[in-house]
């Protein structure tokens, strides 16, 4: 836009540079026409002091018309910004400031128009979100089900009607009030745990048996887990009140009880009593199978009822072991995990029931789990040192009322998994209770290609600089700590570049896999992972990006190890991946080491087969986590305590005995290999 005026401060310039330059022009003049330099020097200073006066004149109008003017302007303009009901600034009231309250005119009329549009914009997302938020309260509402959405701090942030009249009755219950108010505190929490540590089930919706926080109320619940991206941000819970199905299903019960106690004695006396003893032996017989049936018939439908899920038993003893934390027993995890198909929470009070009434009687600061699986069944143990007999207070364990889950009996739950046939056993020193359980029963693991196993590892200076294993040596091999473990590679070249990975390994104690004292960690191996190498242990490069190095694993994992006893499948792989950076990082493994593989081919052969997956084939051992450092480490302890038993029969019952054949072995196999 062109200036329709040109501003005073340059013509106020040009005359006062006229002035100055008249002044000295006259000075000049009459310098050289007068003798005397006075007249000179009173006319220059008159001009000086006229020129003075011109231009303190002059600032005075700029001031007045140009500097006030744009203060005015200024705030005009603000106002503007923040929303006057002026949309331009008038160019008429600012002729010395020209072209500037046109500029700000058209920035004044497009900052409007964006407002606008913005407001227009906001409405018609507001008018959307209103109508979401109100198809999102019908769909709600129209549910049967209570749903409750909460936050990590358990405030709950949108309910419907249905979960207001539910819970209403049993304490406070509205947005921005804690969950605990009206729902017991242990089921939830216990719930979150397990499916914040189970990325693979938070998503689906796992249901649970939680009550109400007076304990008059029992729910059957089902929570899901809010994710933001890969954080946890909240979870949603939707509930059905089960104690009407509960109650109905403890009267069938009682009676389908009362029916099979109370044809237990005529039909004794039936046996007894008659003179045909073949027949009645076959009738009695017929009826007692009838009995049987329609209770184990009845079982199964109850348990089909029952909220379920598959469990990892070593996830789940986890949370067993946390509930006696900092307090007698002290509950172990031990054994191969397998997969359970249970209801946690309520498995979980029943199980730590079990334990607290078995370690009062016995007087245990120690009590063992473990969970074992066959074709067909499996079975939750609970095992403690010495052989003591616990049938003749099983049953008052069983009637045991478990407040959380609205006054039900430990039998209840057992029955509404796979039922109350409790079974005490002795073995390896041990008593052991066997709870039956349910397999698990969902697919947790897309297969696996068949993958080539590890070139086989007979490094015989390795394995030497691990033999100085001193007085260790005498001791009974069941008596020692073992460290089993197993690492995850870049590659199979440590002295190219190839870094670990994952380094897992697992405690055995005293002849005890204690699967719950674990060392799990990936670890960032500063270079990328090839894919041929992803294609085994499934580790990307995104998975590692935020995790440590293995300059502060490595001393971690020795922290772990500490002065055991160490196990490890090819274990020359393995050490030689630990060693190369010993030096580099202040720690050193000479711990005494044993390799499951060089055993196995010790014991059964060197045509029978050594890779991990054909000695577990052998054994009848399953591989939960094949490919994963903790899955193998967890295998290949197990594989080394059935290596165990195998020396006791030769004979070679210490560590030094096994060692030295171990070490004859390897010498055996390495000259083979050179011929």
């Amino acid at each position: 836009m062109p200036h329709k005026r040109q501003g005073p401060l340059v013509w106020l310039a040009a005359a006062l540079a006229a002035d100055a330059v008249a002044t000295v022009a006259a000075a000049f003049a009459l310098a050289r026409d007068l003798p005397s330099s006075q007249p000179m020097t009173a006319l220059a200073m008159v001009s000086l002091a006229g020129a003075a006066v011109l231009f303190g004149v002059a600032w005075k109008i700029v001031d007045y018309q140009v500097v006030r003017n744009a203060r005015r302007m200024a705030a005009e303009v603000r106002a503007l910004a923040f929303g006057g009901s002026r949309t331009a600034v008038d160019p008429d009231r600012y002729p010395l400031l020209a072209p500037l309250p046109e500029a700000f005119g058209e920035l004044a009329s497009k900052l409007d128009l964006a407002r606008r549009e913005l407001a227009e914009g906001i409405a018609a997302a507001a008018a959307k979100a209103e109508e979401t938020a109100s198809r999102l309260a019908a769909i709600l509402n129209d549910l049967h089900e209570a749903v409750v959405v909460c936050n990590l701090r358990h405030q709950v942030v949108l309910y419907n009607a249905v979960a207001m009249d539910m819970l209403s009755g049993t304490g406070p219950f509205g947005l921005g009030r804690s969950l605990f108010e009206t729902v017991s505190r242990d089921a939830v929490v216990h719930m979150l745990d397990m499916l914040t540590h189970r990325a693979d089930a938070g998503g689906r919706g796992t249901p649970f048996l939680a009550g109400g926080a007076d304990g008059r109320l029992l729910l059957q619940a089902r929570m899901t887990l809010i994710r933001t991206g890969d954080e946890v941000t909240g979870y949603v819970v939707t509930m059905v009140d089960a104690s009407p199905q509960v109650a109905a299903l403890a009267q069938r019960d009682a009676l389908l009880r009362e029916v099979a106690e109370g044809m237990e004695m005529p039909l004794l006396r039936l046996r007894m009593a008659t003179d045909n003893p073949a027949i009645v032996e076959r009738e009695a017989g017929n009826i007692d199978g009838a009995i049987r049936r329609v209770t184990a018939g009845y079982h199964r439908a109850l348990a089909s009822w029952w909220p379920m899920t598959d469990l990892y038993s070593a996830d789940f003893f986890t949370l067993v072991a946390r509930r006696f934390e900092g307090r007698t027993p002290v509950v172990n995890a031990t054994g191969l995990p397998v997969w359970l198909h249970a209801d946690s929470h309520s498995l979980a009070l029943a199980l730590a029931s079990l334990i607290e009434e078995v370690s009062e009687r016995f007087g245990l600061a120690e009590v063992d789990l473990a969970a074992i699986c066959d074709e067909q069944t499996c079975w939750l143990e609970i095992g403690w040192a010495g052989a003591t007999a616990a049938k003749p207070a099983i049953d008052a364990w069983l009637a045991k009322p478990l407040p959380l889950l609205g006054g039900m009996t430990v039998r209840d739950v057992l029955l509404h998994h796979a039922g109350d046939g409790i079974e005490q056993e002795h073995r390896a020193g041990q008593s052991w209770l066997k709870l039956p359980m349910r397999k698990g029963v969902e697919v947790r693991i897309a297969p696996k290609p068949v993958l080539p196993t590890r070139p086989e590892f007979y490094d015989l200076d390795l394995l030497k600089a691990s033999r100085d294993i001193g007085e260790m040596g005498a001791l009974p091999l069941r008596s020692l700590t073992f460290v089993v473990f197993d690492t995850e590679t870049t590659g199979l070249q440590p002295s190219q570049g190839d870094q670990i990975v994952q380094i897992g390994g697992v405690r055995v104690v005293n002849g005890r896999i204690l699967s719950g004292e674990n060392f799990n960690r990936i670890v960032h191996p500063g270079r990328s992972i090839p894919k041929e190498s992803i294609r085994f242990h499934g580790i990307t490069d995104e998975m590692v990006k935020d995790k440590p190095p293995i300059a502060v694993v490595l001393p971690q994992f020795k922290a772990f190890c500490a002065d055991s006893v160490l196990v490890a499948h090819n274990a020359a792989f393995d050490l030689k991946f630990l060693r190369m950076r010993e030096k580099d990082y202040g720690v050193r493994f000479d711990n005494p080491v044993l390799d499951t593989m060089i055993m196995s081919s010790y014991l059964d052969g060197p045509d029978a087969g050594h890779s991990l997956d054909e000695i577990c084939d052998r054994y009848g051992l399953e591989i939960a986590d094949r490919h994963t450092a903790l899955g193998d480490a967890m295998v290949t302890a197990a594989v080394l305590l059935r290596q165990i038993e195998a020396f006791e029969a030769r004979g070679l019952t210490t560590l030094d005995q096994v060692v030295k054949e171990i070490d004859l072995k390897v010498l055996l196999h390495q000259r083979q290999r050179a011929f």
